[in-house]
């Protein structure tokens, strides 16, 4: 089997991915054993079946981001509030873990030769699920707000785009992936299933700055594909 470069891989919380990590760890599924040993049992061996079985925790470690509010500062509020929520592990091959949990840890840390750090760690509630077959993806997206340009050209294997220079207060999105669920997400908070090969509502952006819209396409029992826009309002 040929080894897979972890590079672009992806821990979202919800529909909004962590930024500036440089590692996660996990999962780690383990199970209890319960003793079967009885004095009939052969060749002086203990024997066992499974018990309860634990999903472990996932970890994660990177440079310390405030102004990503919809990734590690939601962790802080996660540990805060105690919520169980939805988390997703995606991998750049097509694979992906999903699972609920709870956050258990936040911590960060400042040394005088690093960059100020971030961690975190999840305790895993419930089965997490194993997607090993990819989503198709998007087979054309293409953005309209005056003054934008979209970089790179799309391509249903680019996760990451820009759509920059817009001077319009509003932009509108189409995404074309048949046969997928495609949601779209505007900074991490929901907005609408998109219908393939038509525009989305309007996306409000009156001031200059920017915002992250977030696509997700799926096919059903498949692994998501996911795609990140920045969209940068310049006038």
């Amino acid at each position: 089997m040929t080894a897979q470069a972890a590079l672009g891989t992806k821990i979202l919380v919800g529909a909004a991915s962590v930024a500036d990590l440089t590692s996660i760890g996990g999962l780690e599924l383990s199970a209890d054993t319960k003793e079967t040993t009885t004095l009939d049992s052969v060749d002086g061996y203990r024997t066992f079946m499974q018990g309860l079985k634990d999903g472990g925790e996932v970890s994660m470690s990177g440079y310390f981001n405030p102004a990503d509010t919809t990734g590690q500062v939601a962790l802080y509020n996660a540990f805060n509030s105690g919520a169980l929520i939805n988390f997703k592990i995606l991998f750049p091959f097509g694979a992906s873990w999903d699972f609920s949990g709870i956050v258990t840890n936040i911590k960060t840390g400042a040394d005088l030769e690093d960059a100020v750090s971030f961690e975190g760690t999840i305790k895993v509630s419930g089965k997490p699920a194993l997607g090993l077959t990819p989503s198709t993806g998007l087979s054309a997206l293409t953005l309209t707000g005056t003054g934008g340009a979209l970089t790179p050209a799309f391509n249903k294997d680019m996760p990451l785009y820009a759509f920059s220079g817009v001077t319009a207060t509003s932009v509108t999105l189409t995404a074309t992936g048949a046969g997928q669920t495609i949601a779209l997400f505007v900074d991490g908070v929901f907005q609408q299933i998109l219908t393939s090969g038509a525009a989305s509502g309007a996306i409000s952006i009156p001031a200059v700055g920017s915002k992250k819209l977030t696509i997700i396409a799926n096919e059903s029992s498949k692994a998501p594909k996911i795609y990140e826009i920045t969209l940068v309002k310049t006038a």
